[in-house]
């Protein structure tokens, strides 16, 4: 009796470790994007959806936002196979870094919505057009737990809103149409967020997303520290606006990323690259093979030319491989460690496996 109730026990729980990995998985071939089972049965076929196959991976393989037919965007859960809505992906926004959380930016058909996956979905109160991206810089807003995110209305003007409050906008702001962040100037340290400058298109000429470069003018701004209070008004010249703050500060839109490694390309250099104990990837004239060092270093995809990159996810800068077969353009997924996917298993169906 003991014995039977082990066993389902240990039943029940390898179908509850199996309901966490994803049980779908996007891949390409000639260009299109297609829909598997991790048992590699086909779900979709290529082009289902669309015809030139963009896809974007939303948290560590939980959801995926695949662009339709109908020139928008479906949000597929990796894990029940479902699709939980559709919208417009705000793709010069991409990827939202708020705190902990990557969030997505949707335009619906009456308002935005924010996507994080793991997440219910965040509808905000109005469409805005685009929100501006934060992917390529620190989070220098992220300061004392605020984090305010700019978001384009469709009259052409900003509302802020704060992440702190379920990114409602902030009140008592003037309209305005452009900004810019001041940054306080520290001896022999990287600068500081200090505040923000809100004014009108003609005096902080700035295009959406710019971060170096903006020209100064003497038209007037208001002038914001860091937690959306008012310092006062002046013309858009760091001189003038130093004095504000009483040291010394730089005007920019945003501050560039320090130098960091996400979805690397691997580049073999003539030398074999360990990925664990099973597998390796080891030069071969002009290409890289992928082989099964338990196996006598049999080829896992036989011996034609793949490019392979590393897919980062928040735990791992390494914890797989996506590869591109360079004949045919196909993509797919190769877990080595079999974190999410199957073990050593090409995430891509047999059928459309077309190389020697």
């Amino acid at each position: 009796m003991k014995f039977i109730f082990s066993f389902f026990a240990y039943l029940f729980f390898l179908n509850m470790y199996a309901q966490d990995k994803p049980q779908y998985v996007p891949f390409k071939f000639n260009g299109k994007t297609g829909i598997m089972y991790v048992s590699r049965k086909e779900y979709r076929e290529p082009g289902y959806l669309n015809e030139f196959g963009n896809y974007y991976l939303a948290g560590d393989f939980q959801s995926y936002i695949i662009h339709t037919e109908e020139d928008s965007d479906a949000v597929i859960d990796a894990t029940a196979g479902k699709e939980l809505f559709t919208g417009n992906l705000d793709t010069d926004c991409g990827q939202l870094k708020i705190g902990n959380d990557t969030y997505y930016h949707f335009r619906l058909a009456e308002r935005s919505a924010l996507l994080a996956s793991g997440k219910t979905v965040i509808n905000l109160d109005k469409s805005y057009l685009k929100i501006e991206p934060n992917s390529s810089s620190w989070d220098n807003e992220n300061l004392n737990d605020d984090q305010f995110i700019w978001a384009l209305k469709e009259d052409g003007t900003y509302d802020i809103l704060d992440g702190k409050k379920k990114f409602a906008a902030v009140k008592g702001l003037p309209n305005f149409e452009s900004f810019d962040l001041i940054f306080r100037t520290n001896n022999g340290a990287p600068p500081t967020l200090a505040g923000f400058a809100l004014g009108k298109k003609t005096a902080i000429i700035r295009s959406f997303g710019q971060q170096y470069g903006i020209s100064q003018s003497d038209e007037t701004v208001e002038i914001y520290d860091i937690h959306l209070k008012k310092t006062g008004s002046v013309p858009y010249r760091e001189d003038r606006i130093a004095k504000l703050f009483n040291t010394g500060i730089q005007l920019r839109g945003r501050m560039i990323a320090p130098p960091g490694v996400k979805n690397e390309t691997i580049r073999s250099n003539n030398k074999i690259i360990v990925l664990n104990q099973e597998f390796s990837l080891i030069p071969e004239a002009d290409k890289l093979v992928l082989v099964n060092t338990k196996k006598n270093s049999l080829p896992v995809l036989g011996n034609d030319k793949f490019d392979y990159r590393y897919i980062s996810t928040s735990k791992n800068s390494k914890a797989l491989l996506q590869i591109r077969h360079s004949e045919s353009g196909s993509f797919f997924y190769f877990d080595f460690d079999g974190i999410y996917f199957p073990k050593g298993i090409p995430m891509i169906p047999e059928k459309y496996q077309q190389w020697k």
